[in-house]
């Protein structure tokens, strides 16, 4: 499950097997410190997975920090992007700067980069990352305002559908 969901969230195959290691034995102390509740309807059984699951994320956020301090590359942990198909190089130098700065600053939306880049978008992107359609949406429009910060063109939002096509889908 472990190593499912890490190299899910685009974790390098060389690095898993610590960050596995790293995550049971942080779990294993928070049971024993009593830290792992679940809700009133929520299974321990579950509980228990979804402990691990946040627990990896950041032991693989605090990996790519420690990457960043040792003067390699921010992103060597993690995949990266992918490359533009384009005579100019300008344009991939600046998307691989935009996402070290997200990857950097907000690990909950540069993890939305992520799953964008993997084609997972709006509800299966909620799905995987666990949250509720309505706060994935959230967290694409700071995401968007971050952009909007630093200058940076978001990436245009799909048509809506018109009446037509939705008739059509009943």
């Amino acid at each position: 499950m472990l190593t499912r969901h890490l190299r899910k969230i685009g974790v390098d195959e060389l690095y898993i097997p610590d960050l596995v290691q790293e995550t049971i034995a942080t779990t294993w102390e928070a049971l024993h410190e009593g830290r792992v509740r679940g809700a009133i309807h929520t299974k321990p059984e579950h509980a228990l997975r979804g402990f691990m699951r946040d627990t990896a994320w950041f032991h693989a956020m605090n990996h790519a920090r420690r990457a960043s301090t040792r003067h390699e590359s921010p992103m060597s942990s993690l995949r990266s992007t992918p490359d533009l198909v384009s005579s100019d190089p300008m344009p991939e130098i600046e998307a691989r700067d935009l996402l070290t700065w997200v990857m950097k600053s907000r690990p909950k939306l540069a993890y939305i980069v992520l799953l964008a880049a993997r084609g997972l978008i709006g509800a299966d992107a909620a799905r995987t990352m666990g949250h509720g359609l309505a706060t994935h949406h959230a967290h694409v429009q700071k995401l968007r305002a971050a952009l909007r910060k630093l200058d940076a063109a978001p990436p245009k939002q799909a048509p809506r559908p018109t009446w037509k096509s939705r008739k059509r889908g009943r």
